[in-house]
């Protein structure tokens, strides 16, 4: 998710009369500031490229630095959007934050193939119940 605050909105595109009369789109241009999750981070980095392919003018900065990070920020108004890998509280959309849901994440469990229980593992699989387990006892 991102995550993104509406105090001071800075339309991205604005429009202009003409000579002929008929509005015209000004480019956009300066510096879009981002941070937050660092599993969106490698997303963003390639939104900015293909973003700055169709508008050169624009530039980023993106920090990643963690989903609380990007909520604080956005709120803060130290970024234009925070990168938020979380559900959005009511209490930060009550400061003005909202969010637009942008992909899906997904956790992956890994084994090394010299595990002492691999064998079990690829029988067995593994359970919610196992990752409950295992995250508990981590200090």
């Amino acid at each position: 998710m991102l995550s993104g605050c509406v105090d001071n909105p800075n339309p991205e595109a604005q429009t202009t009369p003409s000579a002929t009369g008929t509005p015209s789109v000004k480019e956009p241009e300066g510096t879009i500031r981002v941070s937050g999750a660092f599993a969106l981070y490698p997303m963003m980095l390639k939104w900015s490229e293909e973003y700055k392919k169709m508008h050169p003018g624009a530039n980023f900065d993106i920090q990643a630095g963690g989903a609380g990070k990007g909520m604080t920020d956005a709120l803060g108004g130290l970024v234009d959007i925070g990168m938020v890998s979380r559900k959005i509280a009511a209490s930060e959309e009550e400061k003005g934050a909202y969010w637009i849901s942008v992909t899906k994440d997904a956790v992956v469990p890994t084994a090394n193939k010299n595990n002492p229980v691999i064998a079990q593992l690829k029988a067995n699989g593994i359970k919610r119940i196992h990752l409950r387990i295992y995250t508990s006892m981590k200090p």
